[in-house]
C-alpha cells in the first residue's frame, strides 16, 4: 500500500507539473480627452496610461490633412493645438499606442470658428450717424502673405460690413496667376472677389469692385488695385501711372478709377500704390503722383462738382528730408487735395515722426498710406484713425489701413 501510494502520489504531482500557465492577456491604453475652442485655434487635452505596460506614443489626425504625435516615456497628460484655416466641425481622431503595439482610438468632433471682431477701439466718431455721411477705407491687403489670412480677411469683412464702409481702396490686391477664371480677368481666389462674397454672405450686403494687376508678386500673384462700393459703378479705368509697363517688373503701376453713384451725389473714388523714390535723383515716384492727379482732372472734368478720392500707398513719408518725401509733397503743394488724416491730427507731419502715426510696420515703419480728398465746398472731413493695429481691430496686413469719415451737403 504505502509503495502504490507514493507511486499514485508522483503521478499526479507530474500530472499538475505539466499543465500550462494561463497566458497573459494585454490590457489597452486608457485614454480620455476633452477639447475646447479659441476662435479657430483648438486645444486638446488629455491622458493615455496603460496599466500593464507603457504607452509610447499618441497620434492625432485633425481632421485638415494635418496631424501630430507625441512620443516618450509613458504620456500619462498631454495638451496641444492647433490652428485651423476656416471654419467648420472637423473630426479629429486621437489614437494611443502601447509598448505591446495594441491601440486605443477616441473620436472626437470640433467645430472652430472666427473670433467676433472687436469694434470697441474704433472711436465712436468713426461710426455714421447721418445719412450725409460716408466712409472711406484704404488698406494694402499684403498679396496672401500673411499668416492666418482666413481669419484676417474675416476681420476685414467685419470692419466693412458692421460699420456699413462707403468706399474701400485696395492695394497689392491679388490672385494667383493659376486659379481658374470667375469672370473677365477676375479668378477665383482674388482678394477682393473673396471679401465681397464674404460681406454678401455674412452681412447680406452687395459689394460692387472693379480690379486690375500691374505686375506679378513673388512671381505667381497677378498683384493690383481694386475700389470697392456698395454703390452701382456708373464707369471704371485703370491706367499705367509707372514709365515701366512690364508685369515682370515691380516697378509697373497701375491706378484704378470707379465712378460711383451714391444717394448725396457721384463720388470719383481712385486707388493708386506707387513705387518707392530709389535715388536722390529718381523722379519716377513724382511723376507717377502728377499722373494720378491728372486722371482725377480728367474724370472730374466729365462731371463738374463730383467728390473726388484717392486712397493708397504712396510708398512715402511726409516726415522724410528732402528729396524722399517729395512723392507726398507732389500730391497736395497745390493745395487742390487735402490729407484727410492730417486734417484731424495736425501733429502727423511734424518731425520727429511718432510712430503712433506709423502706418505700416516692419524695418522701414512710416505713415505711407493716405485718403486724399480733392478741394470741394460740399465735402467736409469728420474724423480719421488708422484701424488695423494691434490696439484698435488687430493686425491683417504688413499695413495698418486709414478710415475716413466725411460729411456731404446738397
Amino acid at each position: 500500500m504505502k509503495t502504490g501510494l507514493s507511486s499514485l502520489t508522483f503521478t499526479i504531482l507530474l500530472l499538475a507539473g505539466c499543465a500550462k500557465e494561463p497566458a497573459h492577456v494585454n490590457q489597452k491604453p486608457a485614454l480620455n480627452v476633452s477639447q475646447s475652442a479659441d476662435g479657430l485655434v483648438v486645444t486638446l487635452k488629455g491622458s493615455a496610461t496603460d496599466a500593464d505596460g507603457t504607452v509610447t506614443d499618441v497620434t492625432i489626425e485633425w481632421g485638415d490633412n494635418a496631424s501630430g504625435h507625441i512620443t516618450g516615456n509613458n504620456p500619462a497628460d498631454f495638451t496641444v493645438s492647433h490652428a485651423f484655416e476656416d471654419p467648420a466641425t472637423y473630426n479629429v481622431v486621437v489614437t494611443a499606442r502601447d509598448n505591446s503595439g495594441d491601440t486605443t482610438t477616441r473620436r472626437v468632433a470640433v467645430s472652430p470658428d472666427f473670433k467676433e471682431t472687436s469694434l470697441v477701439n474704433i472711436r465712436p466718431g468713426m461710426f455714421k450717424t447721418a445719412a450725409n455721411e460716408y466712409l472711406i477705407l484704404t488698406l494694402n491687403l499684403h498679396t496672401y502673405q500673411e499668416t492666418e489670412q482666413n481669419k484676417k480677411i474675416n476681420m476685414i469683412t467685419d470692419v466693412i460690413g458692421r460699420m456699413d464702409v462707403d468706399f474701400i481702396s485696395f492695394q497689392e490686391c491679388a490672385q494667383y496667376k493659376n486659379a481658374v477664371i470667375s469672370s473677365g480677368i477676375i479668378r477665383a481666389n482674388n482678394m477682393a472677389l473673396v471679401i465681397s462674397d464674404k460681406i454678401s454672405e455674412k452681412y447680406h450686403a452687395n459689394y460692387h469692385f472693379v480690379w486690375n494687376w500691374s505686375h506679378y508678386g513673388w512671381d505667381i500673384w497677378e498683384e493690383g488695385v481694386a475700389v470697392m462700393t456698395k454703390y452701382p459703378v456708373i464707369q471704371s479705368q485703370d491706367r499705367y501711372i509707372s514709365s515701366d509697363t512690364n508685369k515682370g517688373s515691380i516697378t509697373s503701376r497701375k491706378v484704378i478709377f470707379a465712378s460711383c453713384q451714391s444717394p448725396g451725389g457721384l463720388f470719383n473714388i481712385f486707388s493708386a500704390h506707387t513705387h518707392w523714390r530709389t535715388t536722390v535723383s529718381d523722379e519716377e515716384q513724382n511723376r507717377q503722383v502728377s499722373r494720378i492727379k491728372s486722371m482725377v482732372a480728367e474724370k472730374d472734368s466729365l462731371v463738374p462738382g463730383a467728390v473726388s478720392i484717392v486712397g493708397g500707398d504712396f510708398n512715402g513719408n511726409p516726415t522724410s528730408d528732402y528729396p524722399w518725401s517729395e512723392g507726398y509733397n507732389t500730391m497736395v503743394r497745390s493745395g487742390d487735395f487735402s490729407d484727410s488724416f492730417l486734417e484731424i491730427y495736425p501733429g502727423a507731419n511734424q518731425k520727429p515722426a511718432q510712430s503712433t502715426y506709423n502706418t505700416i510696420g516692419g524695418s522701414l515703419p512710416g505713415r505711407i498710406d493716405y485718403i486724399f480728398v480733392k478741394k470741394n465746398p460740399r465735402l467736409r472731413v469728420v474724423d480719421s484713425q488708422i484701424i488695423f493695429t494691434g490696439d484698435v481691430v488687430g493686425n491683417v496686413s504688413d499695413h495698418f489701413g486709414v478710415l475716413t469719415k466725411v460729411s456731404l451737403t446738397r
